[in-house]
């Protein structure tokens, strides 16, 4: 069978130049045609969930639902709730029975990206499925069967996680019969400077980068790949004295931060605010990811739990949340809507939402990647506003999983307002719990 890749795409689609990256393309679409799970590896920020999107979409089920699920920003003791779902009453709070994830995505694809942060008895579960072996929503009496092709990512190590005893080892071979490795983006030039044109071009089409500027981010080692490179383009888009844009390596700020003299980054303040640093800088420097940052400082992820929570209460603020934790923290809500698709105006409910997107209810079933607008008054603002984005997901209920495009500031910003606010309800609660 003939492959197809394509060097770049416009309108902020994929850029595949580096013969690294067409390689582990290539294998996506070969390994798409098979039933079998997926492993993705590589570092923070290199582009799994991309890979994940090309195994979807050159399967068989490519019309089928398309749900990602990030394991890391799910709190660990809703984790089976989510993934399996639940009975009305199987909980404090359980007031309606609710679908997981693996039943809204049946006969489609489920991503769970940071699959090494599941725990022990979730990954049991998860091996059942796997095997097509019924489940018990949590609290159900009644058997789940579903049909869904599950394609995992992870940033860490899992053969050291099951050298240490933290996964399951037959998960682990389960998963890695296919494993697809993603190569960092400092190996991958030509998809690093594609990918910044694309990034600039989107912010100023008439953009340019200085030839110093070029240099800087090609002996960048980016860390954070491709998720650091975006935002760093941004920022100095932002410092820009130019117009047109001309980005130069000083507006890109690539240098090394201040260290002392054992290399270290400068610290100072007290002991706990010394502290506090060393903490956020380690979850910035690991993408957010817990595990990795806390293996860094010598500390067990239980205790840098523990710590990120006092932060919180000492503050009395959702904003020391990680920024992975605030994007996919969902709401729940039940608010009539207006969905516009095409030409076509709908009522919708609004069934939750986050920063990034949100589930509605509509009396039609509208196909994947399907572009649309939502309108509705941000809850507890006044603000009405207009959220676009496109179709992730649907069933056969009629439910639909929308992922936001670019939300207009004002509108962005009124909803991050009372998703932090609700964010602090929900810390509130545990702590009176």
């Amino acid at each position: 069978m003939s492959t197809a890749v394509h060097n770049s795409c416009v309108d902020g689609g994929p850029i595949v130049r580096s013969d690294a990256l067409k390689r582990v393309m290539r294998l996506a679409e070969q390994v798409a045609q098979h039933p079998a799970a997926v492993l993705i590896v590589g570092e923070t920020g290199t582009g799994k969930e991309m890979i994940a999107h090309a195994i979807h979409n050159h399967s068989l089920r490519c019309n089928q639902p398309w749900v990602d699920v990030n394991c890391a920003a799910i709190p660990e003791h809703l984790v089976e709730s989510e993934l399996f779902g639940y009975e009305k009453g199987a909980f404090s709070g359980a007031d309606t029975t609710k679908p997981g994830f693996f039943e809204i995505a049946d006969k489609g694809t489920l991503f769970l990206d940071e699959i090494g942060e599941l725990e022990q008895k979730v990954q049991v579960k998860l091996l059942r499925v796997l095997d097509n072996v019924p489940y018990f929503r949590l609290g159900g009496s009644k058997k789940i069967h579903v049909d869904v092709r599950l394609v995992a990512a992870t940033n860490q190590n899992l053969q050291e996680l099951v050298n240490a005893g933290k996964f399951r080892r037959d998960l682990y071979h389960r998963l890695a019969q296919f494993t697809l490795e993603v190569p960092p983006l400092r190996d991958r030039p030509e998809d690093l400077l594609g990918i910044a044109e694309q990034v600039l071009r989107q912010h100023d089409p008439q953009g340019s980068f200085a030839p110093d500027a070029v240099s800087a981010m090609l002996s960048y080692a980016w860390p954070g790949n491709v998720r650091e490179l975006r935002n760093s383009i941004f920022r100095a888009v932002m410092l820009a004295r130019h117009s047109p844009t001309v980005i130069s390596a000083a507006e890109l700020r690539l240098a090394p931060k201040a260290s002392s003299s054992n290399g270290t980054a400068a610290l100072e303040g007290d002991l706990t605010g010394v502290e506090r640093q060393m903490i956020f800088s380690a979850l910035e420097r690991f993408g957010g990811n817990q595990g990795k940052a806390a293996a860094a400082l010598g500390i067990s992820r239980r205790t840098l739990l523990r710590k990120l929570k006092s932060y919180r209460e000492n503050e009395a603020a959702v904003g020391t949340l990680t920024a992975e934790q605030q994007r996919y923290y969902r709401a729940d809500v039940d608010e009539p809507v207006t969905v516009r698709h095409g030409t076509e105006s709908s009522r919708a409910t609004l069934i939750n939402i986050s920063s990034g997107g949100a589930a509605l209810s509509l009396d039609k079933t509208l196909r994947f990647g399907t572009s649309l607008r939502i309108y509705f008054t941000v809850p507890g603002s006044g603000y009405e506003a207009e959220f676009p984005g496109r179709v992730a997901w649907s069933n056969r209920a009629g439910e639909h999983g929308i992922q936001f495009g670019q939300i207009e500031a004002g509108a962005r910003a009124a909803l991050e307002r009372w998703l932090q606010s609700r964010m602090q309800a929900a810390v509130v609660h545990e702590q009176a719990g």
